[in-house]
C-alpha cells in the first residue's frame, strides 16, 4: 500500500554544517566488468575509513543519456577536514579504482537523519551561465524552500538535503554541477522512480533556464540502518 505521508518529520530548515560531505565514485579496475565481484567492492567500500565513518551505495539506475556514472558511491563526511574520509580506499591493491572525488557543502536540509535509506536518488543542477548574483539568490530561495519540498513530498522522500560544491579533486567527466540534492528513500520509492502526479512547479525565469546533469539511483549496500549524517 502506497504510504500517505513521509516515513519521519519533514519540516524544512537551513543548514550550518561545518567541513564538506564528500561524495566519492568508484569503478572497477582494468575494465573488470560491472557487477563482478560486488560483494567485495561493497564489503572494502564499508568498511571505516580513517578520519570518519563512511556510507557505500551501489548503483542503482540511471536518468540521463550521454553520461556513465561510477557503479559505487561513497559518502563521508569530513568535519573540519578539507580532504575526503575515504582519500585511502582503493590504494591497497583492490579492484576498485577512483573515479571522482567531490567536496560538497550542505546547505540546507528538511530534517536531520533519523533512518537510514534504502536508496538515494541523487540530482546534480546547475543554474544559468548567465545568472547574476541577485539571480543566483532568487534561484536558490525557489530551489530550497519550494522545488527541494515538492520533489520530496512526490518521491515519499525520508529526507532531502541541498549541497553546493566546494571542493573538487578528481573531477567526473564533463565536470561535477554546482548545486546537488540527494533525496533518501525507502524501498518501495525506489522501486517507483518515474515522476507520477502533477507538474512541478515552474518557478521563476532564472530557475527555468537551469539543467540537470546527474539524475542518479544508488542502493546502500549495508541495507536500512542507522548510518552517519551525510
Amino acid at each position: 500500500m502506497r504510504r500517505s505521508g513521509l516515513a519521519c518529520s519533514f519540516s524544512l530548515m537551513s543548514s550550518d554544517q561545518s567541513g564538506l560531505t564528500w561524495f566519492v565514485g568508484w569503478d572497477k579496475r582494468g575494465g573488470a566488468a560491472r557487477g563482478h565481484h560486488e560483494a567485495d567492492a561493497s564489503n572494502t567500500l564499508s568498511q571505516p575509513g580513517e578520519g570518519g565513518a563512511i556510507e557505500a551505495y551501489q548503483l542503482l539506475a540511471v536518468a540521463a543519456r550521454g553520461f556513465r556514472p561510477p557503479e559505487f558511491l561513497t559518502i563521508s563526511h569530513a568535519g573540519g577536514a578539507d580532504l575526503p574520509p575515504d582519500q585511502a580506499l582503493g590504494s591497497d591493491g583492490s579492484e576498485l579504482r577512483q573515479t571522482w572525488s567531490l567536496g560538497y557543502r550542505r546547505i540546507a536540509e528538511t530534517n536531520p537523519r533519523e533512518c537510514s535509506p534504502y536508496s538515494l536518488f541523487l540530482l546534480g543542477v546547475n543554474p544559468p551561465d548567465t545568472a547574476t548574483d541577485d539571480e543566483l539568490e532568487v534561484f536558490n530561495d525557489f530551489y530550497t524552500n519550494v522545488h527541494l519540498r515538492e520533489v520530496a513530498e512526490r518521491r515519499h522522500a525520508l529526507r532531502a538535503a541541498r549541497y553546493e560544491l566546494g571542493r573538487t579533486i578528481k573531477a567526473p567527466f564533463k565536470g561535477a554541477p554546482r548545486f546537488l540534492a540527494v533525496y533518501e528513500v525507502d524501498e518501495e520509492s525506489a522501486s517507483q522512480r518515474r515522476h507520477v502526479g502533477p507538474p512541478y512547479s515552474s518557478g521563476p525565469k532564472v530557475w527555468q533556464g537551469h539543467t540537470t546533469p546527474w539524475r542518479l539511483w544508488f542502493r546502500n549496500v549495508a541495507g536500512s540502518n542507522n548510518g552517519p549524517d551525510a
